[in-house]
């Protein structure tokens, strides 16, 4: 009987994982007042002006730095041509590592325009088409450049501004003003943006997974609410109030944030099987002009743009929930990720160890913690293995009888010892959000990004030993040594916990013997093996080293902590209402006796 209720736990536990594994895999993860501003910093006599004389007609550029981003600015159209971010690097195949400048924008990868009516109203002015002249003012703290444009059909008359205003330290964004002078401007503007994202890591396949576009809306023009697209191919949607909208990558983003919210906005996306693009991500939309406004009076609207990290601390400290677009997972396993695992994580990095060392100490803090579970199932195992014999006797005694009898009466036994053996089943449930939520941790966390640790060049991707000239469905077509050894570890634990079971029970009873359990059980190394194969290795060392301990802890627990009598002697103070107690104890211990040397 022992085997019948322990075995069900463990399958049950089992099948929940496989079932929640194969679910992931198939299924799945300060405002500005410009005006006045710009007013003041433009006439400040602290800033230096510099003008750069230009050919109207040929392309030159013009170039914002801080210690965080470079960004390229061109004279034509007056876009931003190019976003080098200067702290890191993209993965280089040749010496496979990552040694490669980062441009997350490149080569006008980001297009923007706004169309202007002409004088009879039609929308045929492409401020892309536009030749601007620059203007750079600067400080101490930051750096300003005014592109200037004239209208194509009124000249010295009507002009178009672009203002960027990027600061001097470390920031990752940069401010985006739109001013027009005498420009026909009807009843608004349309506006229309476009990036192709490219891929920047080792396993393009599972990058792209990652790139998509999330973007907060407003409710009740209070609370905003962040959502993302799907992982189809091609996607369209409408959206009514937007905060803000983000082209997300793996490990980097763009964030785009209007100054007042957007009520009507047209997003699309297009996914690229092959190539260095990963997604072209795009979106339109009409920037409406106040109703009392005239019709040729100036205008001005301003965004924020962000071209950097996906830092969780980073980004929470805008304050405006561009932190949960990184993909912790869906409902309570998110909250596990950032307030269990990354509170953990970001502690022992203080340690400035090497980070295969973090994600060990890391893996014996998490099993510390929850060591508590572990020697409850552990001790109810010894508790089982103590009743065995009262179990056998209960199961000849109601043999031809009612089985709801013998069940009444074997839960009669297990209220009287204290235990509940589903409690068993609980504890792999309490688990299993542990287990899942770990597969969004590792890879989302970019200060593993681009780590080595040992013989694995990137703790955020698969690490190989050997490329196989061919692909095995599930498996791919490399070796990871990593998943191959915590694979290993899981099968030498399962090994141990099954010959424990056979040892502590002697099979008298066949009829509660669950067939094909032992295929069960180790059916889940070989599935493991499988599915992890091509996710970041930082989860299989995490695993690897998870297994070792639970075979260490077994040894301890059942060697040291764990005693016969001890345990008898605390069912008994715990159950002091049942007076046949000491009888009970002396029978259990006897036949439990019996039980071994027979």
């Amino acid at each position: 009987m022992y085997n019948k209720n322990v075995d069900q736990s463990s399958i049950i536990g089992l099948l929940l994982i496989l079932f929640v594994i194969t679910f992931f895999t198939y299924f799945f993860d300060n405002e500005h007042k410009e005006n006045d501003f710009l007013k003041e910093k433009l006439q400040d006599k602290n800033f230096s002006l510099t003008e750069k004389n230009q050919i109207k007609n040929n392309e030159d550029y013009t170039f914002l730095e801080n210690k965080a981003l470079k960004i390229k600015i061109s004279n034509k159209g007056g876009e931003i041509n190019d976003v080098f971010l200067k702290r890191y690097k993209a993965y280089n195949p040749t010496f496979s590592n990552h040694s490669k400048n980062l441009h997350l924008i490149n080569n006008s990868s980001l297009s923007y325009e706004i169309l202007f009516p002409n004088k009879k109203g039609f929308y045929n002015i492409h401020s892309t088409n536009l030749i601007f002249r620059p203007f750079i003012f600067s400080n101490k703290e930051k750096k300003i450049l005014v592109m200037k444009a004239e209208n194509p059909n009124v000249k010295n008359q009507d002009f178009l501004e672009y203002i960027y205003i990027l600061g001097n330290k470390n920031q990752y964004h940069i401010d985006f003003f739109i001013r027009t002078k005498n420009f026909p401007l009807k009843r608004g503007l349309p506006f229309k943006l476009e990036q192709k994202i490219f891929s920047f890591e080792k396993d393009r396949n599972w990058e792209n997974s990652y790139t998509r576009s999330y973007y907060s809306i407003y409710n009740n023009s209070t609370i905003s609410f962040v959502k993302s697209f799907s992982e189809k191919n091609t996607e369209e949607k409408r959206i009514s109030n937007l905060n803000w909208i983000a082209h997300k990558q793996q490990f980097f983003t763009s964030i785009f944030i209007p100054k007042k919210p957007l009520k009507d906005i047209f997003v699309f996306s297009e996914n690229f099987i092959h190539g260095k693009c990963l997604k072209k991500i795009g979106w339109k939309t009409f920037i409406n002009i106040d109703k009392d406004k005239k019709k040729d009076e100036n205008f001005s609207f301003s965004f924020r743009f962000y071209f950097g990290p996906l830092d969780f601390n980073l980004l929470k400290e805008y304050k405006n929930n561009y932190e949960n677009i990184i993909p912790f997972g869906w409902g309570f396993l998110k909250w596990i990720n950032k307030y269990f695992f990354l509170v953990i994580f970001q502690f022992l990095e203080k340690t400035n160890l090497n980070y295969g060392i973090i994600i060990i100490l890391m893996t014996i803090v998490v099993k510390l913690i929850l060591s508590p579970i572990t020697y409850r199932q552990y001790k109810l195992s010894a508790i089982m293995k103590l009743i065995h014999p009262e179990i056998e006797e209960l199961n000849k005694k109601y043999k031809n009888e009612d089985t709801l009898k013998k069940q009444r009466a074997i839960m009669e036994l297990y209220q009287k010892v204290g235990i509940n053996p589903m409690s068993g089943c609980i504890s792999t449930l309490f688990q299993i959000p542990i287990f899942y939520s770990l597969f969004k941790f590792f890879p989302t966390i970019i200060n593993l990004r681009g780590k080595s640790f040992l013989w694995v060049d990137d703790l955020t991707s698969y690490d190989s030993i050997l490329e196989l000239p061919f692909s095995i469905p599930f498996y791919g077509s490399h070796v990871s040594l990593l998943t191959l050894l915590y694979s290993l570890a899981l099968l030498a634990y399962t090994k141990l916990s099954n010959d424990r079971r056979k040892n502590n029970i002697q099979q008298n009873d066949n009829e509660n013997v669950i067939p094909d359990m032992n295929f069960i059980l180790y059916l889940m190394p070989i599935i493991m093996l499988l599915f992890i194969n091509s996710y970041a290795s930082a989860l299989s060392l995490y695993y690897f080293i998870s297994n070792i301990i639970n075979i260490g802890l077994m040894f301890f627990i059942k060697k040291i902590m764990l005693n016969d009598e001890k345990i008898l002697i605390k069912i008994r103070k715990k159950n002091r209402k049942h007076i046949s107690w000491k009888k009970l104890i002396k029978q259990l211990l006897d036949k439990n006796k019996n039980n071994i040397t027979g």
